[in-house]
């Protein structure tokens, strides 16, 4: 191959290999403090009083990160802010506080530093006037809000728990409007800051993964993808020698999440090459199983994309042969094709690289439809000489569908009309005798038991408190909120290494290792909720060993916040809770 077609190959494998990987990021404040007026306004106002009777509503900034980068990016529509009424001079003023551009900054996810600049825009509604100013609130995990009540120190988004803060100055400009903004402006305008406490950190959401379990992860089995081969004329006649031969295998070890994984690949093999076959092409079609979208977790998607993971070991037979790869997504009722990622060359790479799909609008995929996802490997005879072998490795092969938050919870149900009061019920008669029972016939003999039904990954297993389920890769439980909190948890739960129990917060996060990355989610008490965990694959034999035991080996750590525990007040604090689990191989229903 000419080096200027070598040269544009390896642009183009390592320009795709460089694409950024985003993830989406919340943050959920439920408590700020305020000052403002340099020191002659209000000090220590609570923008958000989580004591409030009710309590105030969170703000909430929605946005997303590039882990490569820590780059944090989120339109002005991600971030919203709970309208407040306090007082100005002894009249009722209605703040709103808006976002008016992009929000751009940095979050690193590792450590839960931020520095995230929020252009805002505050209205001070009072007596018919609305008076309007803006300005930038730069939030970071570093400052001090010194007020009456105290001080209040920002702080990193723990990785574990989520919990942190962020802490902001700023100067109010003056605001136009009403003939009351002068007065306004006197009680709020000029120097300030703010403090925001809460949670942030990645926001898992509602997650599908298709094909899902071993179709995606090839961790122990092939997932029921399906190898063909197709050649040109020449090549048809005796594949391997005029041209190579495309052979399909799982390959059970060496993935890309290390020794214990699968993967599946393409291996060309050939003997010699003559005139008659130059030019001829060679073609290896790795086919999923069918599937079928259910969007995420059954919910319209609202983001949609795909990536996989290659290797391939291509160097020699490269010398004499070029090769191009392409993944699509097949439609199975019409055949449709839905190109994931576009024909390009395939290049030498010894270890295993995460490639991202092209871009693919959330809702370009039909809730109810089948698809196949088809991975297509050619092999193009170029020069006379000997075709030495060569493999395309791939695995990790995911179309995820991605949804921030669930759709909001059916409201209650309006008053059912009383029902009248129910009549005398007529006696009952006396009961008839009883003919005596004849002698039982003797019993048939037992037929051969059926066969019994799909174990490992695939077999379907019941979420009950006592179980996981375990598919090699993630892990499905159902996480319980105790009764004694109240009304809900709002929960950071993780499996880890040990249950350790009453220790200090810190002796607890060093004795038991995290297994996977927290997840967050909120429970109401005395209720459940399924959550799935991406076991880290330094931890997925440990957790694969404990399977079969019939002991509840496995311990999710849950940090727990909540109003009330055992009904007391209990804002604010966060209570470390225990659940064990029995681990089950198989796929959760």
């Amino acid at each position: 191959m000419k080096l200027a077609g070598l040269a544009v190959m390896a642009v183009a494998f390592f320009g795709s290999t460089a694409a950024a990987s985003a993830d989406p990021v919340v943050f959920n404040f439920d408590e700020s403090i305020i000052n403002l007026g340099g020191g002659s306004g209000p000090q220590g106002l609570k923008l958000i009083d989580p004591d409030a009777d009710p309590a105030d509503a969170p703000a909430t900034l929605n946005g997303e990160v590039d882990t490569a980068t820590d780059a944090f990016t989120a339109a002005a529509s991600g971030f919203t802010f709970p309208q407040k009424t306090t007082q100005v001079s002894g009249q009722d003023v209605v703040v709103t506080i808006t976002a008016n551009a992009a929000i751009t900054g940095t979050f690193d996810t590792d450590t839960g530093t931020a520095d995230i600049t929020v252009p805002v825009t505050v209205s001070a509604a009072v007596l018919g006037n609305t008076c309007t100013t803006s300005f930038p609130l730069e939030l970071k995990t570093t400052g001090t809000l010194v007020e009456p009540g105290g001080n209040h120190d920002a702080a990193p988004f723990d990785p574990d728990t989520g919990e942190g803060s962020v802490y902001s100055s700023f100067t109010v400009p003056n605001s136009t409007g009403g003939a009351l903004c002068g007065v306004v402006d006197g009680q709020i305008g000029g120097a300030g800051d703010i403090w925001l406490s809460g949670t942030g950190g990645i926001d898992e959401g509602i997650v599908t993964v298709y094909p899902g379990d071993d179709g995606t992860s090839l961790s122990t089995t092939d997932g029921g993808w399906v190898h063909s081969t197709s050649y040109g004329p020449l090549c048809a006649l005796i594949p391997g020698v005029l041209c190579p031969a495309m052979n399909g295998t799982f390959e059970s070890a060496n993935g890309s999440s290390g020794a214990a994984d699968g993967f599946l690949r393409d291996t060309a093999t050939g003997l010699t090459v003559t005139p008659t076959g130059l030019g001829q092409t060679s073609t290896g079609v790795w086919t999923s199983p069918e599937f079928t979208y259910d969007g995420a977790e059954g919910e319209p998607a609202e983001t949609l994309s795909f990536a996989l993971a290659r290797k391939g070991t291509l160097s020699d037979l490269l010398s004499q042969s070029s090769a191009n790869w392409q993944v699509d997504l097949v439609k199975s009722s019409d055949s449709s094709i839905i190109p994931l990622i576009p024909n390009g060359p395939a290049t030498n790479a010894d270890s295993w690289v995460n490639i991202p799909g092209s871009a693919l609008a959330a809702d370009g995929l039909t809730i109810g439809d089948a698809y196949r996802i088809v991975i297509t490997t050619n092999v193009i005879t170029e020069t006379l000489g000997l075709a030495p072998s060569g493999t395309f490795d791939y695995d990790e092969v995911a179309l995820t569908a991605r949804r921030a938050t669930p759709t909001g919870p059916t409201g209650p149900t309006g008053p059912t009309e009383p029902t009248g009061p129910t009549g005398p019920t007529e006696p009952t008669g006396p009961t008839g005798p009883t003919e005596p029972t004849g002698p039982t016939g003797p019993t048939s003999p037992t037929g051969p038991t059926g066969p019994t039904g799909p174990t490992g990954p695939n077999k379907p297993v019941t979420l009950t408190k006592g179980n996981a389920a375990f598919n090699g890769k993630r892990l499905f439980i159902r996480l319980y909120c105790p009764r004694e909190f109240k009304p809900k948890c709002n929960t950071v739960s993780v499996p880890v290494t040990r249950k350790v129990a009453n220790k200090a917060p810190k002796k607890i996060k060093r004795l038991s290792k995290p297994m996977a990355r927290p997840i967050r989610v909120t429970v109401k008490s005395g209720k459940w909720k399924k959550v799935s965990y991406l076991i880290k694959p330094a931890y997925r034999n440990k957790v694969r060993k404990m399977a079969g035991k019939n002991k509840r080996l496995l311990a999710i750590r849950d940090y727990i916040k909540a109003k009330k525990f055992a009904g007391r007040k209990f804002k604010g604090k966060t209570r470390t809770v225990f659940h064990s689990h029995k681990v089950v191989i198989g796929k959760a229903r």
